[in-house]
This record gives structure tokens, C-alpha cells and sequence, in this order.
């Protein structure tokens, strides 16, 4: 117990002392010293690393205090163990005002590391990231939300998208997010930082595809969501909201393109892709560089017309240009189910299989396909007896459904039973001199075989 009484005192004792380096100590020609002053600095930078490695920060204390004090810019260590020596000491402290020296101690150290500028390879951005984060840990809930907002926003705006580390990110916005909830005002400001950070996460997501880096990509695409989970969930990113926010923005904005993608991707966020001004955005975007979402907005805006050949024009010209397959595919389902719901059930199918040249394992367009087949099934044979086989070709399809695409298999199996149910029963195939398992075609729009199956 007196040791450690004693370790706390020397601790604390430490803190009075800010870096009084020796007079004529050279950082840049001499960071260790001379004469026996480097062989001092040496002495203690050994002791210092052998004893925070083996998490002795007691031993560590003294032998760092030296080191930081006497010769600064000798080694990055010093500043990489500081603080973890001084953490160790406010873990295990009880007064709360010395638990405040050990924080603002941590803190002098980041500080002096960003002002010295000793060590070339040293990052602002990735030390200012560090500091918040030990500043959040040692300051609980008492941590001031406008300092994490400040320091990540510096350290931010000096690595933009190649911020490490990049749950650096998410920190901000929620800091930004707090200051919103805390205070309405802040609105514009939260509304700017969600589009100013998502674009830096965006491009950084690129930057790792391009490099193959898929773990980074995964992780960053993962720090997004949350982001926009937030945003969407935090009553600033309403439609209203949103279209208020850009309504003046636009026009004078007409030629920029990366504006212009931006309230694209805003309103599309929050379910406001039938605005005016979402279809202004886009037809802009369209004239400066067509684009598969500049597309799909002109397509959505000409099914508010009714105008559905350009609609279609346009989905298939945003299906073309997306570079994500798996978007193309659902852009040529929701244009399948435009026509499913004008029931003009051959080009839906059509559009369907379409989605399916982008997207092989698109279950959903199987399942759209065996809707149809089982919505026409009274009007394809003139005998109405057997429209039990247009029931066996729908779930035909809803087995190809769960077979290339596992997440559909509850919705698949739900449709085989109900289809299931509309089979033609044995007596009535046995007079018709159909067979089970036998391969039968079925006529009209939909044109193709399919294996008999009785209830």
C-alpha cells in the first residue's frame, strides 16, 4: 500500500514538471544528447520500454519522466507510453482530483507530441484521433462532446478520406449528432457534416476496392451504415428537412456535379426520390454526366407523369451505366414490377430476366416471374381444368428462387404451398390422360415446359 502511495505521489509530482529540457539540448542535430547526457537519455529509454512492455508502469515512471524532460525528440515512445503510463495510474486512482491530473497529463503529452513535431512519420490527423479517443476513455460521461466534435473534426479535415483511424469518423458524427439533439440550432451543422464525412467514407471505400484492401472496404462500409442509420434516425433527415435544406441550393449549383450527386444520394437516403427537386437534381446531373442515379431519377419522375416509355428508356440506361450489379438487378426488377403492375406480364418477365443477366442469384426476380405465371394461370389453356400446370411452372420457378438465392427460401416455400394447393387432383388428369412427372408445354405468353405435378 506505501508503494503505491508512494507511486501515485511521484506521479503526481511528475505532472508539475512540464518537459524542462537542459539548456542547449538540439532536437534536430543532437535528440539524445551529448556526451553523458545521451547516454542517460539512452539509459532511460531502455529501462522505460522494458518495463511499460512488460506493463510495469510504476518501473516505467522515473526512467520516462527523465526522458521526456531531458531529451524530447529521442524517441516516439515516449509519447506512445506516456500516456499509457499515466492511464494505468487513473485506472487504478480514486480521488477524482487526481484522477484529473493523470487526464490533463495524458492530454499535455498529445499535445506536445503535435506541437514538437519531432518525428517525421507522424500523422496530425491519426494523433488527434488517438488523443479524443484517450480523452473519451479516461473523461467517462463527463467528456465534452464540442472537444471530441473539435479535435476529430481537425483531425479530419486533415486526412479527409484517408482518415486512420476511421472510426474516427463515426465518433465525429455522433459528437455532431449530439450537439444537434442538445441544441436545434446545430441542425445545418449536423446536416453538413453527414454529407462532408459520408463523402470522405464513400471515397475511401473506392480507395480500398481499388487497392483490393476488402477487409478495410468491409470495415469502412460498415462505419457508413452506421452513420447513415444515425442520420436517418435522428429526425434531421426527413424529406422536409432535407428538400428545405437544398431547395435554394440547386439552381445555383446546376453545373456541379459533385453537388449534384450529393442531393441525389441525400434524398434517395431518406425515401424522397419523387420530389421536384429530386427530379431537378437529376435531370441536371443527367445534362452534366449521365449517371446511372441521375438515370433512375428521371425514371422515377416519368412514372409520376405516366410517361412509362421514358421510364423505361431510363431504367434500362441506369442499369447500363451502374457499375454495382447486384443495383442494376434490382432496377431492372423494379422495372419488372412497373409492368407486373399494369399487368402486361410478358415484359415484366422480360425486365425480370433482365435483372437476372446482372445478377444471376437475384432470387426475387424468380419469385416475380412465378407471381405472374400463377396470376395468368385462369386465361392460358382453354380448358380451365388445367390450370393446375400453370400452377406446377410458378413453382417451378420458386425452387429455382431459394436454389440461387438462399434468403428468399421462406417467401419461396410460402408460395410452393400455396400454389401447391391449385395442382390438378389425379382423377382429373387421369380423364385428361395426363400423367405425373410427365414434361407438359405451356402455351400462350408464357411458352415453356414444365414437369406435372398432382394433389
Amino acid at each position: 500500500m506505501k508503494k503505491l502511495l508512494l507511486s501515485g505521489f511521484l506521479a503526481i509530482a511528475t505532472i508539475a514538471g512540464l518537459s524542462a529540457q537542459k539548456a542547449g539540448y538540439d532536437p534536430v542535430k543532437a535528440p539524445y544528447g551529448k556526451g553523458e547526457d545521451s547516454v542517460k537519455c539512452l539509459r532511460n529509454l531502455s529501462l522505460m520500454q522494458t518495463s511499460a512492455k512488460a506493463e510495469d508502469y510504476k518501473g516505467a515512471l522515473e526512467p520516462w519522466r527523465t526522458a521526456y524532460e531531458e531529451c524530447p525528440a529521442s524517441s516516439k515512445n515516449i509519447y506512445i507510453y506516456g500516456p499509457r503510463i499515466f492511464k494505468s495510474f487513473h485506472a487504478s486512482e480514486t480521488d477524482p482530483a487526481k484522477k484529473k491530473e493523470y487526464l490533463d497529463k495524458v492530454m499535455e503529452i498529445y499535445d506536445n507530441r503535435l506541437k514538437n513535431k519531432y518525428f517525421s512519420d507522424d500523422v496530425k490527423g491519426t494523433i488527434l484521433a488517438l488523443k479524443t479517443y484517450d480523452y473519451m476513455e479516461l473523461a467517462g460521461d463527463k467528456a465534452d462532446s464540442k472537444l471530441i466534435y473539435q479535435w476529430l473534426g481537425e483531425a479530419i479535415s486533415d486526412m479527409k478520406s484517408g482518415m486512420n483511424p476511421p472510426d474516427a469518423y463515426s465518433y465525429y458524427m455522433v459528437s455532431s449528432l449530439t450537439q444537434f439533439l442538445t441544441d436545434q440550432s446545430k441542425k445545418n451543422q449536423y446536416i453538413t457534416d453527414y454529407f462532408t464525412i459520408t463523402g470522405y467514407v464513400d471515397e475511401a471505400i473506392r480507395n480500398a476496392n481499388a487497392a483490393n484492401d476488402k477487409a478495410n472496404a468491409d470495415y469502412l462500409a460498415l462505419v457508413k451504415d452506421g452513420i447513415v442509420k444515425g442520420f436517418v434516425n435522428s429526425g434531421a433527415g426527413d424529406c422536409k428537412t432535407l428538400t428545405e435544406y437544398y431547395a435554394d441550393k440547386v439552381e445555383p449549383n446546376k453545373d456541379n456535379k459533385e453537388f449534384l450527386n450529393e442531393v441525389i444520394n441525400a434524398l434517395g437516403y431518406v425515401g424522397c426520390s419523387e420530389s421536384d427537386l429530386y427530379f431537378t437534381a437529376s435531370e441536371y446531373m443527367y445534362k452534366l454526366e449521365p449517371s446511372a442515379g441521375a438515370a433512375i431519377g428521371l425514371a422515377n419522375k416519368a412514372l409520376r407523369d405516366k410517361d412509362y416509355d421514358t421510364a423505361i428508356k431510363y431504367y434500362h440506361d441506369g442499369a447500363r451505366m451502374e457499375t454495382d450489379k447486384n443495383k442494376a438487378s434490382d432496377y431492372m426488377l423494379q422495372l419488372a414490377g412497373i409492368f407486373s403492375n399494369q399487368r402486361n406480364f410478358a415484359r415484366s418477365r422480360q425486365a425480370a430476366y433482365d435483372a437476372l443477366e446482372f445478377n444471376p442469384n437475384n432470387g426475387a426476380a424468380y419469385i416475380l416471374i412465378g407471381q405472374l405465371y400463377a396470376s395468368s394461370a385462369q386465361n392460358i389453356f382453354p380448358e380451365t381444368e388445367k390450370r393446375g400446370l400453370v400452377f406446377c411452372a410458378a413453382v417451378d420457378k420458386m425452387q429455382r428462387a431459394k436454389s440461387v438465392d438462399p434468403s428468399v427460401t421462406s417467401e419461396a416455400n410460402r408460395y410452393i404451398n400455396q400454389y401447391s394447393g391449385y395442382f390438378m387432383d389425379t382423377e382429373t388428369a387421369f380423364m385428361m390422360g395426363i400423367k405425373a412427372g410427365e414434361s407438359v408445354f405451356i402455351p400462350g405468353w408464357i411458352g415453356e415446359s414444365t414437369t406435372v405435378r398432382l394433389k
